[in-house]
């Protein structure tokens, strides 16, 4: 169905299907109507004068966002330039004078674009429109803020992270705590009252307010404002809807769906081994260990250290023999200067990280770097020395990389740790092969650092490689997982990560994970307490990758006997919940509905459950709420509608209500959906990892939780499987082993 575009009595009308955008062209507004139902209301135009002063803080890559602006510009009327097939360009004048363009079109049914562009080199760039009462907001990416509900806030994406937890010094706290960095941001906005935006850009400074009126804005020197209004009838319709066009979550291999073991730096071979023999000893299943930084020759080589690592090539096959996969860390950035950076103290690896890594001249005579003004390489501080990132935005570049990617994958290695790619390293100025600069790409400088590790392990290991990146922007919900980047070891931080885990949902990542204990320790001195420890590990389990990593020495068999006996349970629970996991992970594929479901997409009618930001759904059937407050024996929880088994009694609940859930330290509240089937591995089948056995030759077991409301349930599994329970009879295609029980 074309889109109806008309003119009369000084107002533009776009129709197609349901949806409806009406432009008065004097005074300016517009408003957004679907099936009748107005979802936008008195839009207009606003556009500042002004400077920026955002200040990157290295250590903690934190940014203080500041600009200095003029008062907002409004349009006051608009005058049509030329009527489209599906829709319009309108010129504007604004008060004071100044002259805008906006293009307003409904290309397919149920979305609404807009482009917006100033003359004159304004500073900002804004859309905005009128509020609504009771009015909730989701998604930007993995926020790490107490609150899902971003209403009231005013988020610059980017630089929107603060630290304020117990820890934070006094001084700090009054000024809103301690920048940290805001890794994975995603320009997508989900509201309670009908519409879902997209703001189709990639550079610093993209804001969102969310008061009286809510404003979308971007700067202008990154080009046109182009937002983009989903309008579908429900956030889950709109989150697909846009996921289609973006892309949508990957399913992982079986391994990228189990635990994984990181230390910051393993000193030595011995230290690796530690961590691989420890695992084996203590009885906890280990799927992959991680070599964090630093692991090569020099910041970034792609070349193992052989005084750190002597015989890499046998260490990485002795681990695969026990199945145990390995992934190596890596950044984009190729250094001049690693004396900052972490560097093994042995002789040897001090005298390689002394000079340039070997491979910075060859990149800077080819031109595979991103350049400055005057086109020679851009250097600049990063959190492990100085040196250039790589432009992947150039053919010739990301070959160059990708093939030093490819010969160490070739060596054995089946996972890339890709740490760093945010864009608040790259200012304005810095320009990219393909003529974008740092203005209008430095967001998409992640996105395409993601899709050229994404291609060389496809390369060497197609379908048996993983990805595990830390930036965030639009269309990294595709590749790979997303871990949450740098938390401390104590309950608040605990608390914020589980939110940013929501927030991350409600954008589309379905594959999720952290650092199980926190990365930065307890006040940044001491490793994780044994039960904060335990109850990260219980998040970790019901998240999709179970990775523990730390600065500090947090390996489980160095706390008490019960602290390891709880994690042990935990991780080897968290294997057994693959094949459920992997599942989850495929409805995400063809759907784009996450693993981790935030309550806003279960029930967006419920006003309340856009500000549950403590507990979610995992897959289908699991609803999990952690425990983050220090002493607990039990705790408060929202439980959705229907109908709930307890996992610890077995005794049905009804929902729709908050209920009080017992929480001693060995017990994470979780419950399943009356009447769902939960396929599960054996516990001796993965009592020391996954292994290699093939997806389609493992045992399973199947467990019908309760009585279902037909008297029939299924189970559908990544490979392909079903498992049904029809009036008493179970039922696997295809044929396969399959223990079976019912929790009535």
């Amino acid at each position: 169905m074309p889109t109806d575009v008309s003119l009369a009595a000084g107002e533009l009308r776009l129709l197609r299907g349901g949806l409806e955008v009406r432009v008065r062209l004097a005074p300016f507004a517009f408003s957004v109507r679907r099936d009748g139902r107005r979802v936008v209301r008195e839009g207009g135009v606003r556009v500042w004068e002004g400077v920026v002063h955002d200040q990157l803080i290295p250590l903690t890559e934190g940014v203080i966002a500041h600009e200095d602006r003029e008062p907002p510009e409004v349009a006051a009327s608009a005058t049509p330039v030329e009527l489209l097939a599906d829709g319009a360009e309108l010129g504007l004048r604004l008060e004071g004078g100044r002259q805008a363009r906006l293009r307003v079109t409904v290309p397919t049914a149920g979305i609404v674009a807009l482009e917006l562009s100033a003359h004159d080199d304004p500073l900002r760039l804004a859309l905005d429109w009128h509020g609504e009462a009771g009015e909730a907001f989701a998604g930007l990416g993995a926020r790490h803020h107490p609150s899902v509900d971003h209403a009231g806030r005013e988020i610059q994406l980017g630089a929107d992270r603060r630290y304020t937890g117990p820890d934070c010094p006094p001084d700090l706290l009054a000024g809103g705590g301690i920048p940290q960095g805001d890794c994975a941001p995603a320009p997508w906005l989900a509201s309670s009252h009908g519409w879902s935006a997209w703001v189709d850009g990639a550079g610093n400074g993209i804001r969102v307010e969310l008061g009286e009126r809510t404003t979308l804005s971007a700067r202008a020197s990154a080009g046109p404002l182009r937002v983009v209004l989903y309008t579908a009838s429900s956030p889950t319709a709109r989150l697909r809807r846009w996921l289609a066009h973006v892309g949508r979550p990957a399913v992982l291999p079986e391994w990228g769906y189990g635990f994984w073991k990181s230390r910051d730096v393993h000193e030595h071979r011995d230290d690796v081994e530690d961590d691989v023999h420890g695992c084996a000893r203590e009885g906890i299943p280990l799927d992959a260990i991680v070599l964090d930084s630093p692991w090569e020759t020099q910041y970034n080589t792609w070349e193992p250290n052989p005084h750190q690592l002597p015989d890499f090539d046998g260490m990485v096959a002795a681990f695969r023999m026990q199945g145990v996969r390995t992934v190596v860390w890596i950044t984009p950035w190729v250094n001049l200067d690693s004396s900052e950076g972490q560097i093994p103290p042995d002789p040897g690896s001090q005298a390689l990280h002394s000079r340039p890594a070997p491979t910075y001249a060859e990149g800077e005579r080819d031109g595979h770097f991103l350049c400055d003004v005057g086109g020679e390489p851009f250097v600049a501080r990063w959190w492990m020395g100085t040196g250039s990132p790589v432009d992947l935005a150039s053919p010739p570049a990301e070959a160059w990389w990708c093939g030093q990617a490819r010969a160490l994958l070739a060596r054995g290695v089946e996972g890339i740790k890709a740490d760093d790619g945010e864009g608040y390293y790259l200012p304005e100025h810095v320009r990219f092969a393909d003529g974008r600069t740092g203005a209008n790409a430095a967001w998409a400088h992640g996105t395409a650092y993601r899709r050229a590790m994404q291609r060389a392990l496809d390369d060497v290991h197609p379908g048996r490689g993983v990805l595990f990146g830390r930036s965030g922007w639009t269309g990294q919900q595709a590749l790979g997982h997303l871990w949450g980047g740098d938390q401390s070891s104590d309950p608040w931080a605990l608390q914020v990560l589980i939110a940013a885990g929501i927030s991350a949902a409600s954008t589309g990542f379905s594959n999720w994970s952290h650092d199980v204990g926190g990365y930065l320790g307890h006040r940044l001195v001491e490793r994780c307490p044994a039960e904060l420890l335990v109850r990260w590990a219980q998040y970790g389990c019901f998240t999709p990758l179970m990775h523990a990593h730390a600065r500090m020495r947090q390996e489980p068999w160095t706390y008490d006997y019960r602290t390891l006996d709880l994690y042990r349970s935990y991780v080897l629970l968290h294997e057994r919940l693959v094949p459920y996991i992997r599942a989850a992970a495929a409805t995400a594929a063809r759907s784009g509905l996450p693993i981790v479901r935030p309550l806003s997409l279960l029930q967006p009618d419920d006003a309340g459950a856009w500000s549950v930001g403590d507990a979610f759904g995992f897959g289908p059937a699991l609803w999990v709420a952690p425990v983050v407050e220090e002493g607990a024996c039990e705790r408060e929880v929202v439980l959705p509608r229907g109908r709930w088994i307890e996992t610890w009694s077995g005794r049905e609940v009804a929902g729709g209500r908050e209920v009080v859930a017992p929480a001693p330290l060995e017990r994470i509240p979780v419950w399943v959906r009356a009447g769902s089937v939960v396929v599960t591995l054996p516990e001796g089948h993965v009592a020391s990892g996954l292994g290699d056995t093939p997806e389609h030759e493992r045992p399973l077991e199947a467990t019908l939780w309760g009585e279902p409301a037909c008297g029939r349930a299924a189970a559908r599994l990544a490979d392909g499987s079903r498992v049904r329970w029809v009036r008493g009879r179970w039922s696997v295609e295809p044929d396969r082993e399959v223990a079976t029980r019912v929790v009535d």
